[in-house]
């Protein structure tokens, strides 16, 4: 029996180019070589932060790139409100490197400093602007924007229900998710990190980088 076979041959080079358009080409060869690297110096290469700038959900803000000593990625499609936290339905918090690679690596399931460190506020604001500014005296610096169900629905759930305390800070209100964060009242061994951690495991309340500020040469 004679077959009539086939054969398709896809030479080495067509792989390599195929796989390397499916990386973001919104930027230049140059910025995404030192946006790359920049990701890569500071220990974020096996992270989120890498994978969203390679799908184009982090994008670079190119205005006087090289000129800057630091490379800032945003996120195309987070809100990054800035609301009261009676009426908000996006939260922030500003972390540093350490904290960030523990939240990435048990997929953004659980707050880190909830648990961790005696002294911690571990806080959550409703202000984009104010939660990228921290960690104040760190770097790299990410901030990650939690959704939760709708507007004011944690502030009802932390306030109105439990009588949850929040603390001023620099003209914006805070919620404290560490073992020094916010006491409550009803009932008293209400725990507002517990709470909030728990919301996160059950996807009730989603996590997504918004913001990257990282240093050219850390």
């Amino acid at each position: 029996m004679n077959l009539n076979k086939k054969v398709f041959f896809i030479s080495p080079f067509l792989l390599a180019m195929s796989s390397f358009s499916m990386a973001c080409m919104q930027d230049t060869a140059e910025i995404r070589n030192q946006v790359k690297n920049a990701i890569i110096a500071n220990g974020l290469a096996k992270t989120k932060v890498m994978s969203m700038y390679e799908n184009c959900k982090l994008r670079a803000n190119v205005k006087d790139f090289d000129k800057r000593n630091d490379v800032e990625l945003n996120n195309t499609s987070t809100h990054n409100q800035d609301d009261n936290i009676d009426k908000a339905k996006y939260w922030y918090r500003g972390m540093g490197k350490s904290q960030y690679i523990s939240l990435d690596q048990n997929r953004y399931t659980a707050i880190p400093c909830v648990t961790e460190g005696e002294n911690d506020y571990c806080g959550i604001a409703p202000a984009y602007t104010y939660a990228k500014t921290y960690p104040k005296t760190e770097k790299p610096k990410i901030t990650i924007e939690f959704s939760t169900e709708g507007l004011g629905w944690l502030y009802n759930e932390f306030t109105t229900k439990h009588e949850c305390e929040y603390k001023v800070e620099a003209g914006t209100l805070s919620y404290g998710l560490g073992k020094k964060g916010s006491k409550c009242k009803v009932p008293p061994q209400y725990n507002t990190g517990v709470e909030f951690n728990k919301w996160l495991s059950t996807n009730e309340i989603q996590a997504q980088v918004a913001y990257v500020l990282l240093p050219k040469n850390p």
